[in-house]
């Protein structure tokens, strides 16, 4: 795997794309758009906060169809909501041997990527990150980084091993999961929580957890998002609610993707999340009324936006 392409370059995509930059014998390219595809041409990619790097200069596209060789590796880091375009663009780069890894919210877009490339070219993963994209080509890291992908039957294949290496050469954190379908449950949980809740009220994870009645949401979307996940023969515990709530504590006033999203007047990962429970629900026949009224509420402040 020497030839990676960075399919979206924000601050997830151009954090990790940066550690594989920086390593000799790899040669990466970064997808990216509008300004901050100008400032990595121009000025290169530079992270700041507790990790400080700078690299130029940098190879940076807007179409993956202007590389001279197909990739070996395809990290796909773009919105969920962009997915099918990031589809479009990486399709007549996409060679036999290249392996494509999204590490993207959401658990639609394995799904959708094995559909056009074949899950014997695509691995599911996501990543934990605090970073943020603050001007264009500069990106604020502030911590909690790891990559976890994994083989849906739990196996450790030869691809997964040597993306581990890769990852683990390239000072990445990396976790090879034996049950990632599970995990990614898991981080979908703590999404549909507190990126939904953060990003419509505007508020931070610690103020929704001092609050009694935004408390007391956080553990009623939980039980939604389990009793769909239960529907698809995922099992989630009482303890992992726990997990996902009670240690949100510990980050203190955080600020999640969405609610960064908003600041900004991006579009928001809604329908990845809340909207996702919501056609589940009715696809299983049950009742997630606060899912539904998160959906609601998202759709209005987008046509009010």
């Amino acid at each position: 795997m020497q030839k990676i392409l960075i399919m979206g370059s924000g601050a997830v995509g151009g954090f990790y794309g940066a550690h594989f930059a920086r390593m000799d014998g790899l040669e990466v390219t970064f997808v990216a758009r509008g300004a901050h595809l100008v400032a990595l041409q121009r000025r290169g990619l530079r992270i700041t906060g507790k990790t400080v790097m700078h690299l130029h200069p940098v190879h940076a596209v807007e179409d993956p169809s202007a590389l001279e060789q197909p990739p070996d590796l395809v990290i796909v880091a773009v919105k969920s909501y962009d997915t099918p375009e990031a589809i479009r663009l990486i399709h007549p780069v996409v060679a036999r041997h290249t392996q494509i890894l999204t590490i993207q919210n959401g658990l639609e877009n394995y799904e959708l990527l094995c559909d056009e490339f074949g899950s014997d070219r695509v691995i599911r993963g996501f990543c934990k990150i605090g970073a943020e994209l603050t001007a264009p080509g500069v990106i604020d890291y502030r911590g909690f980084s790891s990559v976890v992908f994994g083989e849906e039957d739990g196996s450790s294949s030869n691809r997964v091993l040597q993306l581990q290496k890769i990852m683990e050469h390239s000072g990445i954190t990396v976790q090879v999961s034996r049950d990632i379908r599970r995990d990614a449950w898991m981080k979908f949980l703590w999404n549909g929580i507190f990126n939904m809740m953060t990003g419509l009220t505007g508020s931070t994870t610690d103020l929704i957890l001092e609050d009694e009645d935004a408390y007391a949401i956080t553990w009623q979307l939980f039980y939604e998002m389990r009793a769909v996940a239960s529907a698809q023969g995922v099992r989630i515990t009482e303890k992992d609610g726990a997990a996902v709530i009670e240690e949100t504590r510990t980050l203190g006033a955080f600020k999640t993707s969405t609610w960064q999203d908003r600041q900004k007047g991006k579009p928001l990962e809604y329908d990845t999340f809340c909207g996702y429970i919501v056609r589940k629900g009715a696809a299983f026949k049950l009742a997630v009324p606060v899912n539904q009224t998160l959906f609601a509420l998202y759709r209005l402040l987008e046509r009010a936006e």
